[in-house]
Parts: C-alpha cells; structure tokens; sequence
C-alpha cells in the first residue's frame, strides 16, 4: 500500500501540472475538433446511404470521435522520453531514485490521461451530437465496460510505445519503429474499422495487438452486446499483460546492460 500510495502522489502531481497549462489542453481542444469536422465531411460525401459492413453512418461517425478521442486524449511522449533519457544517459540517474522507473513513468502520465479523458469526453460528445445524432441503441450501463476496454487500450499503447523507446538501449535510431507501430495502429482500427479491410486481413488484425488499442474499445462503443464484450476484453487484458511484461523483461536486461557498461 505504501508503494502504491507513492506512485499515487506522481499521477496526482501529473494532473496538477497538467491543470496548469491550459492553453496547451485549449490547442488540443482545436485540433481535435478540427480533425473530426475534416472526416466528418470526407465520409459525408463518401458515406451517402444505407450502411456498410454492419456500420451505419451515424455509427460511423461516432466510431470515428471515438477513436480519434482514444488518440488525442490517451497519447503519451512516452517514447519521446524513454529515447531522450537514454541517449542523454539521464536514465542512469532516474533509475536510483526510489521508485521503479517504467512505473514511475506510467504514474507520470496517468494525471494527463485523466485530464484528456473528462475534458474530452465531454467535446467528442458535444461533436457526436452535433455532426450525427444520437448514437442509435446506446445506454448509460453500457459506460462500465466500456471505461475498462479504453483502460486496457491506455495500457496496451503504453507499454508498447515504453518497449519501442527501451529499443534505444540497442539501436542509434529507433524512430522507424515507432513509425511502423503508429501506422499500424491507425489502419487498423483508427482511421478505419477492421470489419472494413479485406476479409483475408480481418483474421490477420484480430490477432495482432494493435487493433486492441483503437478498434476494440470503439467497436463496443457503437454496438455493444455482451457476446462482443467477452470475445473482445479477454484479448485486450492478454495483449495488456503480455506489454507490460515484455516491458519489464526488456528493461531488467537494459539496465544490467548499462550497469555493465559502467552507466
């Protein structure tokens, strides 16, 4: 318990920093609102009747606010601070302070994620109603499930992006990586539903975590059932535990690595 209350005191100092830039929470507020005004219209004019793969327009839309609130609210410069702290070599110093660092950098953000996620919950739900309408069957018990996949999809993105910026450790130039995991995880599931890729590919997405990180929580968002909820939380939480474990292995051997090398 008093570990906990420790990285407990982190995130609530988080979320004060966070509190206090308010411009910067304002200029997110903007572009959010800008960048679903843009799809909004590009589907408007692709997306003229009936519905598409199961989807219907205004369910759509609100997968596409979902997803892009998922994005803008639950993003991390986690892999921005894990290559700074490396290359910089500040890594050998945090690693001494009394409290384990990949925790320390998850309780870091966790203020900031709290902040984008009831700040921004309320501005996607203004621009769903605005652009679509009500989102047609949903029901405010649908909330606690829902809160749970988007908790899971935080610690997927997480840890992964942790596991890209630990590659620093071992490569002079890891932004390629992070290149790839971040297209990913827009085609397939952000920009796109994975119901919308070629059958052959469905399968193919489905097993792969970065689906788990977009696609999962907004497919429960706009049609959620309770078949749904136990195909698709199962996969989170095993994609979830195997990133935090891969993280915790990956930096056991990085930091004895760097002990090795004398820091």
């Amino acid at each position: 318990m008093k570990k906990l209350r420790k990285y407990a005191v982190i995130a609530r100092v988080s979320l004060k920093n966070a509190v206090a830039y308010k411009a910067s929470l304002f200029s997110r507020f903007v572009f959010y609102t800008v960048f679903i005004y843009v799809f909004v219209m590009l589907w408007r004019a692709i997306y003229k009747e009936g519905s598409v793969n199961g989807y219907s327009y205004a369910q759509l839309i609100w997968y596409l606010i979902f997803t892009e609130y998922i994005g803008f609210c639950c993003g991390t410069g986690i892999f921005s601070t894990m290559n700074e702290d490396v290359k910089s070599g500040a890594i050998a110093y945090l690693i001494g302070r009394p409290a384990h660092y990949v925790f320390y950098q998850f309780a870091n953000s966790l203020g900031l994620l709290l902040l984008n996620l009831c700040a921004c919950g309320l501005l996607a739900a203004v621009l769903g109603l605005v652009f679509a309408g009500p989102l047609p069957g949903f029901h405010i018990s649908v909330l606690p499930p829902l809160l749970l996949s988007v908790a899971l999809a935080v610690v997927i993105n997480f840890f992964f992006l942790m596991l890209i910026g630990l590659s620093s450790f071992v490569m002079e130039d890891n932004g390629a990586l992070f290149f790839i995991y971040q297209k990913l995880t827009f085609m397939l599931g952000m920009f796109l539903p994975v119901e919308f890729l070629p059958s052959w590919l469905q399968p193919v997405a489905k097993s792969l975590p970065f689906s788990y990180v977009y696609w999962a929580p907004s497919r429960l968002f706009v049609d959620y059932s309770p078949a749904l909820f136990r195909a698709l939380i199962p996969r989170q939480a095993l994609w979830a535990a195997v990133s935090v474990v891969l993280v915790l292995l990956c930096y056991r051997g990085s930091v004895r690595r760097l002990q090795l090398n004398g820091g």
